[in-house]
């Protein structure tokens, strides 16, 4: 596929390659040459804001051309089911479809700096924009690209794409390794005492039990190998104890025993702890926690609570030396946060620049909806992936 741009830029590229790479897994070449454009007989469209005389053209708002950060104007626009944004005039679209993709792959509108965040800092899935339209469920970026397909094969019918190849991956967040085992003795005391409060009397038998060096069944325990293709991958925070870091002590025999149990069957990532979004000199710390016990480089990781600013939590990532990141989801919904379910490399607005760590979107946690619940919802995100490609991420947690 040839593309014609007036000016070639880093958001240009970046957009177009996600498109036709990821999405339609296909090839494509730019070019700001006219004569060599109108010249080709490929495939070919042009994406500017004058009109070129060719069969695709598309009528390119300022965004994917400008290296500033601003606050854009979302003008609803209705096409056929969905109403959409960055409006088009003249174009072959009634929208600017790279425009909309780049501002929901690169979290635009989360570099605001009077976003409304919750109680933990967290930007909210009711305020997004593909919330507020609708389909926060849906994978928006792979329906358009697949619209931009048709149209192209339309006019040549040699185009050829195909999508990508679903699969599902199971992910754990090991916030709690165990209810009882492998904490201190002052964490035992508390629990026992909190407990009494409470006249539960079966746990404070099973926390002077696991005191006394006797094995208990404990209903956090709960690493098994699945019965499904590909390793699943597990979170393991290292951070010491807090308010919202409660995993037993990285350098405790309970904790490395985990370890080795979980490198048989799984591949292991960090879990940065719930101050490291903003400290960010924590998730390297954290990190290297990690890799003396399990003997191995850590490359991957989840944020804790799915805590994380941009750009700043993933430049941070990037300089600890972690290569994909598993924490783009919702902390408050299920859907997909960037509307898009294939692995990507993150765009830095800041510096307006394509990096090298990959983001892997997840689309499901538990604990969001009731037990009754959740398959339905499931179901629903399920069938949207099966149908259009890419990996259905699901997140759970060992103690839940």
């Amino acid at each position: 596929m040839l593309i014609f741009f007036p000016q070639i830029t880093s958001r240009n590229t970046y957009t177009f390659r996600i498109i036709f790479e990821r999405i339609l897994n296909t090839n494509v070449v730019f070019t700001t040459d006219i004569d060599i454009f109108l010249a080709s007989d490929e495939p070919k469209m042009a994406y500017s804001s004058q009109r070129i005389e060719t069969p695709i053209w598309l009528e390119a708002s300022s965004l994917l051309f400008e290296n500033s950060i601003e606050k854009k104007a979302i003008i609803p626009e209705k096409c056929e089911e969905v109403t959409l944004f960055f409006p088009s005039s003249t174009g072959s679209f009634r929208i600017d479809i790279a425009a909309v993709i780049f501002f929901l792959i690169s979290r635009y509108e989360e570099y605001g700096k009077d976003n409304l965040v919750d109680k933990h800092g967290r930007f909210q899935c009711q305020n997004s924009v593909a919330y507020q339209l609708g389909w926060h469920r849906k994978l928006m970026v792979h329906r358009l690209a697949l619209e931009l397909a048709g149209v192209i094969k339309e006019h040549y019918p040699q185009f050829e794409y195909s999508l990508p190849k679903f699969e599902e991956l199971s992910t754990h967040d090991v916030d709690i390794a165990y209810q009882y085992k492998g904490k201190t003795w002052w964490r035992w005391c508390a629990a026992i005492a909190k407990e009494l409060m409470k006249f539960r009397i079966h746990s404070v038998k099973n926390y002077l039990k696991v005191a006394l060096g006797k094995n208990i069944d404990d209903p956090f325990d709960n690493f098994e190998p699945e019965n499904k293709s590909g390793k699943p991958i597990y979170f393991i925070p290292t951070a010491p104890f807090g308010k919202y870091d409660k995993n037993i002590s990285p350098n405790s025999n309970a904790f490395k025993e985990l370890i080795n149990r979980l490198k048989n069957f799984s591949e292991i990532g960090i879990h940065p702890s719930y101050h490291s979004s903003r400290k960010t000199t924590l998730i390297e710390k954290e990190k290297k926690q990690l890799e003396v016990v399990l003997q191995t480089k850590v490359t991957k990781s989840r944020q804790h609570f799915l805590r994380f600013r941009f750009p700043t939590t993933f430049q941070a990532l990037i300089q600890a030396g972690i290569t994909d990141d598993y924490s783009l989801g919702w902390h408050d919904e299920v859907g997909f946060r960037a509307s898009i379910a294939v692995p990507y490399p993150f765009f830095d607005l800041e510096k307006n620049e394509e990096t090298a760590l990959m983001l892997h979107p997840l689309a499901f946690m538990d604990g969001i909806f009731s037990k009754a619940e959740e398959p339905v919802v499931l179901s629903e995100l399920e069938e949207e992936v099966k149908m259009l490609g890419g990996v259905l991420i699901l997140l759970r947690h060992n103690s839940n």
